[in-house]
Order: structure tokens, then sequence, then C-alpha cells
């Protein structure tokens, strides 16, 4: 029997996700989510045939499948949401009862407002961005609260919208067996040099949006490769999963929600320029062509890391280009390729 170490019962948690705000009027609207779920003390049978099935796929061996970085790692998958719980949000001492309850997975995800006057009174700069603390909690106070910092992103400026696994780190989702494996039994590993550029990028003033399809399940193990590596703090998009969506299926086979979130993000901040950066191993030049053709000029550029292995299509290239009015698409290799290219965007 698998067991997860160091808990005797079960274990209930409120997580939150880095929060973003924008102005609206006189406002600022704050966006929150987050999760809470219930951890369990012992896997079940179900959940262990699913670890078999992926320690199969691995090619781990019992000592992997016991160490404590898979037992970490896997843990949050097999949590249960706790749903239909209210969530409350306090600023400045006043509390913001969220409209929408927990989901059936245990995540929420809503927005509500801010006098403008108040917020910029204690609002802080932290790499050229203002920000606010705030402190999220259920209605009932069963959770224990949990700080939250929230971007505020002004009406003008620049935003980086970038993917995570082989934009900013080394994934291998074109192998199936590498995808898992860096997953779920080795520390993870940044594209060297990508950090340095997007901190220089944030120097000039950029914000940052992380839009990955890996699950929510990893945000804690990403917060910690982007803590460890200097990545701009910033919002983080992530793919909702359920065990019973099945598990490998689900991870190996990216589906869709990527061009959907970058959508919203786009169109919650109307007056922001964006930068999109992805790489060729998944469908991220198809979804920024479609990012480019639906927002025209406020796309500043586009820029794709191309994986060796899946080479970027001669044909989703073409079109790219056409469709920016600066025709800034550009592929590239390196970081430091990637900061060149990049350049004349910041200079203007």
């Amino acid at each position: 029997m698998i067991k997860i170490r160091g808990s005797k019962d079960s274990t209930t948690a409120l997580m939150a996700y880095p929060a973003f705000g924008y102005p609206s009027g006189a406002y600022w609207r704050i966006h929150v989510s987050g999760v809470i779920s219930q951890n369990p003390a012992v896997f079940n049978m179900r959940q262990r045939m699913m670890i078999r099935m992926l320690g199969g796929v691995m090619q781990a061996t019992p000592d992997q499948m016991q160490c404590e970085m898979f037992q970490e790692r896997i843990k949050p998958f097999m949590a249960e949401g706790d749903h239909r719980q209210p969530i409350v949000v306090t600023f400045n001492g006043k509390k913001y009862s969220l409209k929408k309850k927990t989901r059936r997975n245990g995540h929420f995800d809503d927005s509500f407002v801010i006098d403008r006057n108040e917020v910029d009174s204690v609002s802080t700069v932290v790499g050229g961005t203002p920000q606010i603390k705030l402190l999220i909690s259920t209605e009932d106070q069963n959770h224990q609260p949990v700080e939250c910092v929230a971007k505020l992103y002004p009406t003008r400026g620049i935003s980086v919208v970038s993917d995570i696994d082989d934009t900013i780190k080394d994934s291998m989702v074109i192998d199936r067996r590498e995808l898992l494996v860096n997953t779920f039994l080795r520390e993870f590993r940044s594209v060297d040099g990508m950090s340095d550029v997007y901190r220089q990028w944030e120097a000039n003033g950029a914000g940052f949006h992380y839009v990955s399809s890996s699950p929510w399940q990893l945000f804690q193990s990403l917060q910690q490769m982007h803590s460890i590596h200097d990545f701009p703090n910033g919002t983080m998009h992530l793919r909702n999963f359920r065990l019973r969506d099945q598990l490998l299926k689900r991870i190996i086979l990216r589906r869709k929600g990527k061009a959907s979130e970058i959508k919203r993000l786009m169109e919650f901040m109307p007056d922001r320029d964006f930068i999109l950066v992805g790489d060729s191993g998944e469908k991220d030049p198809k979804i920024y062509l479609k990012m480019c053709r639906h927002f025209g000029d406020r796309v500043k550029g586009v820029f794709i890391r191309e994986i060796t292995e899946r080479p970027l299509e001669t044909d989703i290239f073409r079109k790219l280009k056409a469709s920016i009015a600066s025709g800034n698409c550009k592929k590239f290799s390196t970081a430091k390729e990637l900061a060149n290219l990049s350049s004349e965007i910041f200079a203007q």
C-alpha cells in the first residue's frame, strides 16, 4: 500500500493563487482564485491503481514511487475538492464576500471591486508593478486563512503572456515518459537564461501572466521553481483537472483552455499591449495566431522557442508574421537570442 507520510488523518486546506487587478472606473477590479481541498492520509484502491499505471508508464522503481518528491507531487492529484464553500476576502480591514462559492472540484474564481483611492493609498511597488495584500478565508472560518498578493496592472502598459512547459521549464512534453518523469520524479529545471530575460523585461515595465496546460496540482512546485530561479512574480493560469478525468490521458494529451484564458486576460485589460512567448512543441503557435487575428495590433510581438524534436511549421510561422502589424514574430533557441530579438519592443 502506498501511503502519504506525515499525516494520520485526512487534512483540508485552503490555497490562494496569485491575484491581479485592473482599473474599472473609480475602482480596481480584483480577481482572486484558489482551491479548498482535502488530502487523504492513505490512498484508496482506485488511487493506488492509477499510481501503478503511472509508475508503469514512467518505468519507475518501487523506491522512486516511495521517495519524498513523488509523494509530494502526487498528493494534490489525489485530493478531493471541498465544494460550495463561501469565500471572503479581507483588504485593509474590510471584508468582501465573493458571489461564487467553490465549485465541485474545490476551486473558486471570482472578482470584486475596491475603491481606487483606498487601493492606491496602501499599494506598494514591487518589480515595477504596484501590488496589495489580501487575506482569503471561508465564511465559516473553518479553514486557516491565507495571505495572497494581488498585482495591479495599470490601464496601459505591456503584459507578457508566457507558456511554462518547454518555454521557461524543461519538460519534454513531446515525449510521454520524459514528461511524466520530469513532472513527478525530478526537480523542475528552468530553461537557461529565461529568468534573466524576463527580469529585464520586468525592469522595463512589463507585467507577467504564466498560462500553461500544466494542471493546478503542480502550482506549488512551479512556484518553487519560479522562486529558486528568480522569475518575475505574476499571475498563473493553469488547467483544472480531476482524478476522474483519467490521470495519464489528461496530463499527456494537453486539452483546450489556454486560448480561452489568454483571451479572457486580453479582454479584462483592453488597453494594454501584449507579448506572447511559447514554444513549438505544443499548440502555442496556433493559439497565438488566433489571438493575433482577434486582437490585431495589441499584440506587439510573438516569440516561439523552437524545439529541435518538433520545429515550428513554416506555414504557421508565415501566418503568424502576417497577422502582426509590426511583423514582429520571431523564432529563438536560446534566451540570449530572445533578448536580442525583443530589444526593439522596449526601445519604443
